[in-house]
């Protein structure tokens, strides 16, 4: 069962980040392992920050006073097999926070219990793709949801002749999209004012909606961001810049024309 595809079914899409929930996770472990051939031990669990706030009320919510709480927590993962005998464990880790919550037993209940089940989630995905693990390639979700382990030496599948093939690892780069994020990261280097940024945003925008990679995304966001606190921080600077490009274009005749990415 461990080398069976991830029914996608059960993938959650949260922030365009595929994930397993973490009843379905617990689930999945007793429907293969079945009741008490697995078990967690909690190693770590450590409230990292306490806040308590005055928040203004707002159209939609009440103000008050809220309560924040993150926990730090490590969970190890053991499995055993019918006689009882420990086949393995896997440790990981996870930080959660709960905020705004209107009673302090409430933040720090969410925030442990998201913590704890986090730790958990990860430890499980050393066992394979029916607990997540393929969820990790980068890609559509329906590669994610294709097997990625496949096979192992130890337990060969009977059914099937072994070879060097694992199956796809990752989705083979984009040589266009590549030089779409150089030139755009480029272009906000060299922006030098809110309006070109507003403009370069908006193109992003629309690369994003188009299937733009995420992760470049969120490279492109991060630098624009950058960009505009050097240009807030400095507005004069960038002024001068801009009139030092204009004067130096104004003599010219020659048409520049961009290319445009089909």
């Amino acid at each position: 069962m461990l080398f069976r595809p991830i029914d996608p079914a059960r993938v959650r899409v949260h922030r365009g980040n595929a994930h397993l929930q973490g009843w379905d996770v617990r689930r999945s472990l007793t429907r293969i392992f079945g009741f008490g051939g697995w078990s967690t031990q909690t190693l770590e669990a450590t409230c990292i920050r306490d806040l308590v706030r005055t928040v203004p009320p707002t159209e939609t919510t009440e103000g008050g006073v809220r309560y924040w709480a993150t926990y730090r927590a490590q969970v190890r993962l053991i499995v055993r097999a019918l006689d009882g005998r420990v086949l393995g464990f896997w440790d990981d880790g996870a930080v959660e926070e709960a905020s705004k919550q209107v009673t302090h037993g409430a933040a720090h209940d969410l925030a442990l219990k998201a913590a704890l089940t986090g730790g958990l989630k990860r430890a499980a995905v050393n066992l394979g793709d029916q607990l997540g693990l393929s969820l990790y390639r980068k890609g559509p979700d329906d590669l994610k949801a294709q097997a990625s382990v496949i096979w192992s030496m130890a337990h060969p599948p009977k059914d099937m002749e072994i070879t060097h093939q694992t199956g796809p690892v990752d989705v083979p780069s984009n040589e266009e999209d590549a030089l779409l994020v150089d030139t755009l990261l480029r272009d906000i280097s060299e922006a030098t004012d809110h309006a070109t940024l507003n403009a370069i945003s908006r193109r992003v925008n629309e690369e994003a909606r188009a299937g733009l990679a995420p992760e470049w995304v969120d490279q492109l966001q991060a630098a624009g961001k950058q960009r505009l606190a050097a240009i807030t921080r400095d507005p004069g600077s960038g002024q001068i810049a801009a009139a030092q490009d204009a004067a130096a274009e104004a003599p010219q005749t020659t048409d520049h024309r961009g290319g445009r990415r089909a």
